[in-house]
């Protein structure tokens, strides 16, 4: 009488570490997609970042708001700004509120990823100095 009892228990053996290795590589799979789907978030934000600080910077030593806004990209949009990039969409809202003497001028920055997902919220505040009477 033949024994194949070997054989099969070899196998089955080989078939679990077979299903082993394919649950392991699903996981992988899903991990490495979310990993990448964080850094090109992270790339966007980071990029959109930047070129707010630049711009708002730009805009701080600017003496024609409207003219630096323009050679930084940005159109106008009703009442705001856009600028599109690849990576990401600024949104630019501008209030002026004016006070004793000057004006306060407020900016709030929102960046979007291109698809629309919601990066972040600045906003940033400048007072200009008017003419003061005696």
């Amino acid at each position: 009488m033949k024994k194949h009892s070997t054989a099969n228990i070899l196998l089955m053996e080989l078939l679990v570490v077979i299903l082993f290795f394919m649950l392991c590589v699903s996981t992988l799979v899903e991990v490495f997609g979310a990993a990448r789907s964080k850094s090109i978030f992270a790339r966007a934000e980071n990029a959109a970042m930047l070129k707010i600080e630049n711009v708002e910077s730009m805009l701080q030593a600017a003496s024609d708001f409207e003219a630096g806004l323009q050679e930084n990209g940005f159109e106008k949009a009703g009442e705001g700004w856009d600028l599109t990039e690849s990576d990401y969409i600024l949104h630019l809202a501008v209030e002026e509120e004016p006070a004793e003497a000057g004006i306060l001028r407020k900016l709030n920055f929102t960046a979007e990823q291109a698809n629309g997902t919601p990066l972040f919220e600045l906003p940033t505040v400048k007072y200009i100095p008017g003419e003061v009477s005696p």
